[in-house]
């Protein structure tokens, strides 16, 4: 991105004193031409009288009235001219406000003035204007490498390229950073208009001489088409994500489509996301974590789903990359560790009496772990449930966990000191050791899913969960496998040792008020078992849980959109 001028905000500063200036000249020459008028009438006074006053006197009253008439004269002359130069003025700073300082196009203020009618002419054509949006590509890396005089130059230099080889039919704009905005009021059809477009990157990479330095650089451009009627926001904002698609699939120049919509592009990934949270569009299923032994739920993950008006509930794994590369991740985790503190609250409150509450994990990524105020967060949130925080597990990768060691170490030792729980997710991925069992002071273990399912196929899963089970065990970590999906899988799981699971199996993930249900009823449903998860010291050995079965058949599979 080019550096803007400095001296931009005191040119204008400048302007604005010299028609405050000229305002005030202005009211001079009102006052003046009173002035002139009153001597107009003096200068009609009858000879006689004049002639009388200057004998009687001695008076020059002639003079007296020249003298009069010419001193606002010439201060009306000079106001006029004071006047004259406040309307340059004013022109000069219109200019300013709405052309780039640096390259001298308009801006994009200035574009979205003018789209408007450049829709309306096409209309009147019975055309579509094209929106070219142009996206210079490694451009931080001229001015990295050349500094930011040299990238002022070379922009200035781009959109002048650009703008003669538009000429005069076509808008040229500088929208902002290193994107410009160019526009056909009537290509011939869309083909025409990408071709004309990927003529344009290749206009852009012919090296540019700046200097004693030669620089190249590549652009990508979206296409999108506007009449009479169209948004111009949206118009600009469909040729962006048309240019992020180019960019993306590695082509010059693409025109929208109303696919490219529903996709995420980091084009479009902080607004509409930003927007999901300000709507609350997003929303937590849980899926029940069953004791495998006993067939009972003893707790359930918080699981993040996106519900989009335009394509329903949104599997995490289509947005949860553009939560962490936008930022978002840490305000929509902060609702996650809200929600679900309320929730868990929610089931305690709700759980008769000698029964256990079930325990909600969630995850934590690692940008959330890293970040100074997530303690505060995390404690905000448990206290605002008023929450038992031994009900919360926090799920995290070794990836996370590795990602800043001090950092997460630190923050793993803050949040087990207020006695929420942790919980290592993916072993067996690949990633994950036997070492964090003994490193991390972990509450659960949760393989893979690729572990679990290739249990009855490959020998070596079943050896690996055998080992790092009997592991878990001795140091008080209990296990669970996610992923089952059939009943021989269970048994599989059993016969291991292993202690816990979810999966399709047993439940997909559900709204929280079908487990509200079945926590309102777990008094009445048969037996009882211990949690193989850590228990809250309070609780009683003797405690109830949900029976498995009865939410089996509540709960209808969640559709998810793909």
């Amino acid at each position: 991105m080019a550096r803007r001028h400095s001296e931009h905000p005191l040119r204008v500063e400048r302007i604005v004193e010299t028609e405050r200036r000229a305002g005030v000249d202005l009211a001079w020459i009102v006052a003046l031409g009173v002035v002139v008028c009153v001597v107009a009438i003096a200068w009609a006074v009858p000879d006689r009288v004049i002639t009388t006053v200057s004998d009687t006197s001695g008076l020059n009253v002639n003079g007296v009235v020249g003298l009069i008439v010419a001193v606002p004269l010439g201060a009306t002359v000079f106001a006029w001219r004071r006047y004259r130069d406040a309307v340059g003025a004013q022109k000069e700073l219109t200019h300013l406000a709405l052309h780039d300082a640096t390259t001298g196009l308009p801006n994009r203020r200035h574009l979205r003035e003018l789209l408007p009618d450049v829709f309306r002419h096409a209309r009147r054509h019975n055309a579509r204007a094209a929106v070219m949006f142009i996206d210079l590509d490694g451009f931080k890396a001229v001015n990295d490498t050349y500094g930011y005089e040299v990238g002022d130059v070379l922009m200035a230099a781009v959109g002048e390229r650009i703008r003669r080889d538009a000429g005069s039919d076509r808008l040229v704009a500088r929208y902002a950073g290193d994107e410009f905005v160019l526009v056909d009021p009537e290509p011939t059809t869309q083909e025409s208009a990408v071709r004309h477009a990927a003529a344009v990157v290749d206009l852009i990479e012919q090296p540019f001489q700046i200097g004693e330095d030669r620089i190249s650089i590549s652009a990508s451009i979206g296409v999108a088409f506007g009449e009479d009627e169209s948004d111009p926001d949206l118009v600009i904002r469909d040729a962006d994500t048309a240019m992020y698609e180019a960019k993306y699939s590695g082509q010059p120049a693409l025109a929208f489509d109303e696919s490219m919509r529903a996709r995420l592009t980091p084009a479009t990934a902080e607004r509409r996301l930003s927007d999901a949270l300000d709507n609350g569009e997003f929303r937590l299923l849980h899926q029940p974590i069953v004791a495998l032994a006993g067939g009972r739920v003893i707790g359930a993950e918080a699981m993040l789903r996106w519900d989009d008006p335009r394509r329903g509930l949104v599997h995490p794994g289509d947005f949860l990359p553009a939560l962490e590369d936008t930022g978002l991740i840490v305000p929509v985790g902060r609702w996650i560790l809200e929600e679900a503190c309320r929730q868990a609250h929610r089931w305690a409150d709700l759980t008769p009496a000698g029964v256990t509450p079930l325990r909600v994990t969630l995850d934590v990524t690692s940008r959330q772990l890293v970040q100074s105020d997530f303690l505060d967060d995390l404690t905000r949130a448990v206290d605002a449930a008023g929450v038992d925080p031994r009900l919360l597990y926090l799920q995290v990768t070794e990836a996370a966990l590795l990602a800043d060691v001090r950092t997460a170490w630190r923050t793993i030792a803050a949040v087990r000191e207020i006695g929420v729980g942790l919980a290592l997710d993916g072993f067996g991925s690949g990633h994950a050791s036997l070492n964090n069992l003994r490193d991390f002071d972990l509450e659960l273990l949760k393989f893979d899913v690729g572990l679990v399912t290739g249990l009855a196929t490959r020998s070596e899963n079943a050896v690996m969960m055998r080992h790092t089970i009997a592991l878990a065990r001795e140091l008080g970590v209990a296990t669970l496998a996610e992923g089952i999906d059939d009943a021989g899988t269970v048994e599989r799981l059993v016969a291991l040792g292993c202690e816990l699971g979810q999966g399709r199996y047993f439940a997909e993930p559900v709204a929280a008020s079908v487990v509200d249900s079945l926590v309102e009823h777990a008094d009445a449903m048969a037996g009882a078992t211990r949690s193989a998860m850590p228990e809250p010291e309070a609780a009683s050995d003797d405690v109830g849980t949900v029976v498995l079965p009865t939410l089996r058949r509540t709960v209808e599979p969640v559709a998810i959109a793909t």
